[in-house]
């Protein structure tokens, strides 16, 4: 169970991964969007799409696309028995510039549930965590991916290259993350330019791009004013579950019930005794000497003393004491002295 437990652990860990996305990104900056130092430049907004904490430390972000990364693989693998990994860490090695490789021992490289983590693209990973070795080039397509510590491909964009400056290319919403999440594939319709004018089109670096509605909750008051069918679906989930309970204790019951009736059965059988190596009918020669024995331990426990009178008779005819009654008897006598005469 344990070792079901871990690999469950592993698998949701790894699964949560695949769930990070590209976000928001700004190419050119010349706003007000600057990094802690006050510097401004371009940056990647990346947004964990799970509901549960991802870290995305040893994760690469590069700027090299994935036809370069899997020719890479498949050469390597045929000259040696190296996993993905390792392969990665090799080539962030030689092109350090270009393939980034997120260090381990940061606190902010664990991602909340449904929020957002922000990369400077500035070309000075020397300043933190959170700076990369490379930069983002105005007036071109950038391209951009984000893999897993194993070497999958997790996410990727391509910023075209007529995204103005100050003005952020993003996901649409919310859902077009959510619908998507099977898909490791680059889909330009699922992205827009923002410029930041207006609500709909707002720059938020490490601020999901939200909606001032949720369309699910919208939709579902206006179908049910009242509150009656979320109180009868909520009463409905509990007896619902409450039933369920009742049903698996009786089936474990009845269970447990016909096992220990099997027990007594074979108790009364003397099946477990021949199991054992007892034989019920038959008697070893020792068993008579046994039963004589318990016997007459009986008899002498029941007629341990004769009836007596209760008289107590003193028989003074003798004269001579014994040693616990003679104080004469006790002491040491003194040896006669006889003198030579």
């Amino acid at each position: 169970m344990t070792l079901i437990a871990v690999v469950a652990a592993m698998t949701a860990m790894a699964q949560g991964r695949l769930d990070l996305r590209i976000n928001e990104v700004m190419v050119q900056n010349d706003s007000n969007y600057v990094d802690q130092d006050g510097h401004r430049s371009a940056w990647i907004e990346i947004f964990n799409a799970s509901h549960s904490t991802n870290a995305i430390e040893k994760m690469f972000i590069t700027t090299y696309k994935q036809d370069f990364i899997q020719n890479y693989f498949k050469e390597e693998e045929q000259k040696s028995n190296k996993k993905r990994n390792q392969l990665l860490n090799e080539l962030a090695e030689k092109h350090g510039d270009s393939i980034y490789v997120i260090p381990r021992g940061d606190v902010d490289t664990k991602v909340g549930p449904r929020t957002h983590v922000v990369f400077f693209a500035d070309g000075k990973d020397a300043d933190g965590t959170f700076h990369l070795p490379f930069k983002l080039e105005a007036g071109k397509d950038n391209y951009i991916a984000l893999y897993d510590v194993n070497g999958d491909l997790v996410d990727e964009v391509i910023v075209p290259a007529d995204l103005p400056a100050n003005q952020s290319f993003a996901r649409i919403s919310e859902e077009a993350i959510d619908l998507h999440k099977g898909s490791r594939d680059f889909d330009n319709a699922e992205w827009q330019v923002r410029d930041g004018k207006t609500e709909a089109t707002a720059i938020s670096p490490a601020k999901f791009n939200a909606r001032p509605v949720n369309e699910n909750i919208q939709k579902f008051k206006d179908e049910d004013p009242s509150g009656i069918l979320l109180t009868l679906m909520s009463m409905g989930v509990v007896f619902s579950a409450l039933l369920l309970l009742y049903i698996l204790f009786k089936l474990f019951g009845k269970a447990f019930a016909t096992k220990d009736k099997k027990k007594e059965e074979r108790g009364e059988s003397g099946e477990e005794r021949v199991e054992s190596g007892e034989v019920p009918d038959s008697k070893s020669p020792s068993d008579d000497e046994a039963i004589a024995a318990i016997c007459m331990a009986l008899y002498q426990h029941f007629n341990a003393h004769d009836e007596e009178s209760g008289v107590i008779t003193i028989d003074h005819s003798h004269e001579a004491h014994s040693a616990w009654g003679s104080k004469g008897n006790l002491l040491l006598h003194k040896p006669e002295h006889h003198e030579n005469h």
